[in-house]
């Protein structure tokens, strides 16, 4: 059986503001400042960074197919469904980070 995966602040995108001891802030938890090895209490919101740089490639890689006009054979349009997951976050980590 494979075990729930464990998540923990400090690989989530949303984890900002750390300083050198490994605490920071969650803009889901507000007033709480925690260290970066806790536990996520909101797994529900949890994006990890290696998610949140594949969203930002797919939204590079949407612009650089838009902006070309002469585009070679090796760019192409991301899938659609992956592009509008990556502009709903894209959204979504605006509208969070704008409001802090």
């Amino acid at each position: 059986m494979k075990e729930k995966e464990e998540k923990y602040c400090g690989e989530c995108c949303w984890f900002y503001g750390e300083d050198t001891y490994g605490y920071g802030s969650c803009p889901f938890r507000f007033a709480d400042i925690h260290e970066c090895g806790q536990q996520c209490d909101t797994p529900t919101k949890y994006v990890s960074k290696t998610q949140m740089r594949h969203y930002q490639a797919i939204l590079l890689q949407a612009n650089r197919y838009r902006r070309d006009d002469n585009v070679p054979a090796i760019y192409k349009m991301p899938d659609t469904k992956e592009l509008g997951k990556a502009i709903d976050f894209a959204f979504e980590y605006i509208k969070v980070f704008s409001n802090l």
